[in-house]
């Protein structure tokens, strides 16, 4: 009878050097320069080292996130700085709110201003309670703010949003808020990967046919950065106000109209040729969506909107350092 063979162990490695503890990896972390890269990258190295991360950006990077409520009735476009109500950290929740956070408004109280006189106190209240009908009335496709983390803004939701007028602050919960602000931050640079890969796929085939003696015409050309980022940008924005409204077939269909309202409209060349009557599929005379028309219409002039107010921000950012 023979012995049957017996399977070698798998040999353990033994660390070189022993664990470092808790406290020393986040006080390492709170010097890491790159918000983003410690969010979407550092913190899937494991469950140990999520939590640090998370617990650096509890105690050391919440403060340096700023929310701003743009308080204008209309984006009517332009650069010039608007309205708005800067929301900065203020505190953290304990216990049973440990999750939330509070922002405030970083304004100072109209009566610490002896000098202000009754129309600015009155703009000032003005300002008050447009802020909270802001808040009170938020929809996915206007949020009517933008977060700025790290050089990086965007408008994605404050998920708990709450607001205490009289306290002059806002509450939200600010980890979801940085897992969906940095998966569209992330997801923006898959996309840009795959244009950089699929652009110079298109250069070489270029190249080969122009060294054929070939003619290239304007459409063999491939479409720019700048185009393709705001392509992008309203691919992921689109994709959120789906996950919004999933369960309203209504906005579905109006969100996925987009792109062909704005092929539509843009067919002359000019961006601002948007016709008022479109024929978009499925909204025909006894179709389905007949009528609604103007909910698309107005839902391309939000995205309008609001990418073009993250892009003011951004310049006022980079302006003001």
């Amino acid at each position: 009878m023979m012995a049957s063979k017996v399977r070698p162990q798998p040999r353990v490695r033994l660390p070189l050097c022993p664990t470092l503890p808790p406290e020393v990896w986040i006080n390492v972390l709170r010097y890491h320069s790159d918000l983003a890269h410690l969010w979407c990258m550092c913190r899937r190295v494991s469950s140990t080292f999520r939590a640090c991360v998370e617990y650096a950006f509890a105690e050391f990077f919440l403060q340096d996130i700023h929310v701003d409520f743009q308080l204008e009735k209309y984006n009517l476009g332009g650069k010039s700085k608007r309205p708005e109500v800067p929301a900065i950290f203020n505190r953290l929740g304990k216990g049973s709110e440990k999750e939330t956070t509070w922002f405030r408004d970083a304004r100072p109280v109209y009566p610490t201003c002896k000098r202000m006189g009754i129309k600015s106190r009155q703009r000032y209240e003005e300002t008050l309670v447009r802020w909270e009908e802001n808040v009170t009335a938020y929809k996915p496709e206007m949020p009517n703010y933008t977060i700025s983390i790290g050089g990086i803004v965007n408008d994605t939701a404050l998920p708990g949003l709450k607001i205490n007028i009289e306290e002059r602050e806002i509450s939200f919960q600010w980890r979801k808020m940085l897992q969906l602000f940095y998966r569209e931050h992330e997801r923006v640079h898959v996309l840009k990967d795959k244009w950089q890969a699929k652009t110079a796929k298109q250069i070489r085939a270029n190249n080969a046919r122009l060294a054929k003696g070939e003619k290239l015409m304007p459409s063999d050309y491939p479409q720019p950065w700048s185009s393709a980022e705001a392509e992008i940008r309203k691919e992921i924005r689109r994709a959120r106000l789906k996950e919004s409204y999933n369960d309203d077939e209504r906005m579905l269909w109006a969100i996925d109209s987009l792109k062909h309202f704005e092929q539509y409209g843009t067919a002359s060349g000019n961006t601002k040729a948007l016709k008022l009557d479109p024929d978009l599929p499925g909204a025909g005379l006894g179709e389905k969506w007949f009528g609604c028309v103007n909910l698309v219409q107005e839902l391309y002039l939000d995205e309008w909107s609001c990418m073009h107010r993250i892009d003011t921000k951004i310049e006022h950012l980079r302006t003001d350092r």
